[in-house]
């Protein structure tokens, strides 16, 4: 079927063999580089997740000011209901009284 020298033999060997190198570097860099986007990738997940615990501890925060607050507000109002019904009981009083 095909009729070969040596010397045409040899150099499609060396063809062969140039080409095979070629295709195996170009698939060791394809690989570094997808090893490389792992690494950023993790590195950056490993970042986001820091500042999303961040939040975390911020909301928790802000939930106990809030709480803080809201006793703050229904303790003042239930102090002056407790005062205007204690003024309106003194004037009541003389009233019924005179």
């Amino acid at each position: 079927m095909f009729d070969l020298d040596l010397f045409e033999f040899i150099i499609a060997i060396v063809l062969i063999g140039s080409v095979a190198g070629i295709v195996q570097q170009g698939i060791k860099l394809e690989r570094d580089k997808i090893r490389a986007g792992r690494r950023e990738a993790d590195g950056e997940a490993a970042q986001l997740g820091g500042i999303v615990s961040d939040l975390h501890k911020d909301v928790d925060r802000l939930k106990d000011r809030v709480r803080v607050l809201e006793k703050l507000v229904t303790d003042d109002d239930r102090r002056l209901a407790d005062e205007i019904n204690r003024l309106r009981r003194e004037e009541a009083g003389p009233r019924a009284g005179a």
